[in-house]
Parts: structure tokens; C-alpha cells; sequence
């Protein structure tokens, strides 16, 4: 009796993976098409686009830039929803890859969501501004990221100063954030006016 039971679990068992192989398959198949669809439709509204310009500036018609600007609008949110069910379509993969790393494939159990245009610097796996660390090599993400949101944070300061600091405070800060911390330099030093002011004095 119990080479009998351990027949019927083993069977079970397979069957329960096969199950689960066609479910992921036909999520697949089902994410692809969607894909497709989106693509055609995206396909539409770029060749309408492509009617518009041509209608503007070779037919002299009168378009309004709304027109233009709804149709750009629409292309996009397209190439979003793409992004989104191509990073699911990646994460189905993933799971069915037996090459896929144990890392790679708990990140996609566990939801991991990549930033689009975001890739790993070690090893080109695309990877989350979000997280420290890359699913696929382990590599360290935090400097690149951190990297990008400083210069853009300085940026963004710099601009709602309107002025208000001086040029030699902002150069001394760039000079300080260029040669601070062990991560790539993002600014590079310029030269001290304020010298040069001195020796003309």
C-alpha cells in the first residue's frame, strides 16, 4: 500500500508542476498579446501623427499644436503600458528560466520592478533606482543612483536660489561635492575667481 501512495504523490506532484508550467506559459502568451495589441495601436496613432505633420507643413493646413501634442501624449502612454506588461513578461520568464540565478528569480517572486532605462554598471541587468543592491550580480546600485540625485539636486537648488548666493559660494559648494566621498565625481572643480580677482586688485 504505501509503494501505491508514494505513486500517487509522485504523480501528484508532477502533475501540480506541469500545471503550473502551462499557468505561466499562457500568462506569457497572454502578456504577449496584449504587448502586440498595444503595439498596433501605438503603431496607429504614430502614422496619424505622421498625417498631422505632413498635413501642417508640406499641405499648409492649419493643425493646432493640441492636436500634435494629444497624439504625442497618446504614443506615450502607450510605450508606458509596453514597459510595464514587458517588465511582467520578464518576470514570468524569469520564474520559467532554468538558467535564471536563485537571486533573479526570488527578486521576481517578490515583485522586484525595474526602472526603466536604469541598468546595473557591473553587470547591465536593469535594475531599480530604488534598490541598493543588483538582483542579478549583487552589485552595489547606491552610488550610481545617489550619484544622479545629487547632481540633479544641486541643480534643482541652484535654479530656486534665483541668484541669491554668491558665485564664489556656489563654486566653493561644486568644489566640495566634487572632491567629497569615495563615488565618481559628478562636478568637475573649477578654477577660484576669487584669486585671480586678488592678484588685479
Amino acid at each position: 500500500m504505501s509503494i501505491l501512495s508514494d505513486v500517487v504523490d509522485n504523480i501528484s506532484k508532477e502533475v501540480s508542476k506541469v500545471q503550473e508550467r502551462s499557468q505561466e506559459m499562457l500568462q506569457g502568451f497572454n502578456i504577449n498579446t496584449q504587448i502586440r495589441e498595444l503595439e498596433r495601436k501605438k503603431t496607429k496613432v504614430l502614422a496619424e501623427l505622421g498625417e498631422l505633420v505632413v498635413d501642417k507643413h508640406h499641405r499648409d493646413k492649419d493643425i493646432s499644436e493640441e492636436a500634435v501634442k494629444e497624439k504625442v501624449a497618446e504614443v506615450v502612454g502607450y510605450e508606458d503600458q509596453i514597459n510595464i506588461l514587458k517588465e511582467e513578461l520578464d518576470t514570468v520568464n524569469v520564474q520559467r528560466d532554468p538558467n535564471a540565478s536563485r537571486a533573479k528569480k526570488e527578486a521576481a517572486k517578490a515583485g522586484y520592478k525595474s526602472t526603466p532605462g536604469f541598468k546595473c554598471p557591473d553587470c547591465g541587468t536593469p535594475a531599480s533606482k530604488e534598490k541598493k543592491f543588483c538582483p542579478a550580480c549583487g552589485g552595489s546600485l547606491g552610488a550610481e543612483a545617489e550619484a544622479s540625485n545629487d547632481s540633479k539636486d544641486s541643480k534643482d537648488s541652484s535654479e530656486s536660489d534665483n541668484g541669491s548666493r554668491t558665485d564664489s559660494e556656489s563654486k566653493s559648494e561644486s568644489k566640495s561635492r566634487s572632491t567629497a566621498g569615495d563615488g565618481p565625481l559628478d562636478v568637475e572643480p573649477e578654477p577660484d575667481d576669487d584669486e585671480d580677482s586678488s592678484k588685479e586688485d
